[in-house]
């Protein structure tokens, strides 16, 4: 058995909008996988420290750009996941980019390749448990770990419900912005989502699709 994307993207959009507690709704996710692709490594994938996780998020993006101010009036940011190793064995974590203009019934988000746009030095999360959670995935290889759709099951629920109980109208203040932001987060390769507009209310969940 293995799971579907557009039934992980259809299921983890309706957590998102209903979602009142990051580490409750992301353990209805990691349920979701096991029943989708049965493994042993979901259970563990729910034991990091979630209040940890949620405070260093919070301070992660002023913390940045109170070193890396962004140059222009910020209209969209795109919190990427990139990918990184430990041993060989890869992980994502999170990182953020700024950028003058944004688009978010463009499906295919090709506004973030156009200018202007801001990418802070040392603008990764580091976050503990995506690094953890991530060896986990891939321990014993492709044989042994969760497939590659469990792994993005795994890491798009963590980081699309982190944002959704960090991102509130004091980000919106620290980043100076004219009018609300868009915002889309996913892998750097692809697998997106539009989660919606950021501005002084908090964050503004995609009504439809966010695929």
């Amino acid at each position: 058995m293995s799971i579907s994307l557009s039934r992980f993207y259809q299921r983890l959009a309706k957590e998102l909008r209903k979602s009142n507690d990051f580490e409750s709704s992301l353990s209805a996710m990691l349920e979701w996988g096991a029943v989708n692709e049965p493994h042993p490594v979901w259970s563990q994938l729910g034991a990091f420290d979630a209040v940890g996780e949620v405070n260093a998020a919070r301070a992660w993006l002023p913390r940045v750009l109170a070193d890396a101010p962004c140059p222009f009036p910020v209209r969209g940011i795109y919190f990427g996941l990139g990918e990184f190793a430990s041993k060989r064995v890869e992980y994502a974590d999170l990182y953020f980019a700024l950028f003058g203009r944004c688009d978010l019934d463009d499906v295919k988000s090709n506004w973030l390749w156009e200018a202007p746009s801001h990418y802070p030095d040392k603008a990764r999360l580091k976050s503990k448990a995506m690094k953890a959670g991530g060896l986990l995935c891939h321990q014993g290889g492709a044989t042994a770990g969760l497939s590659t759709e469990g792994y993005i099951c795994f890491s798009l629920s963590f980081t699309s419900l982190l944002l959704r109980h960090v991102l509130d109208g004091e980000w919106f203040a620290k980043l100076g912005a004219p009018c609300p932001i868009g915002v889309v987060t996913g892998f750097d390769s692809g697998n997106r989502l539009r989660l919606g507009v950021l501005s002084r209310e908090g964050l503004a969940l995609t009504a439809g699709a966010m695929t």
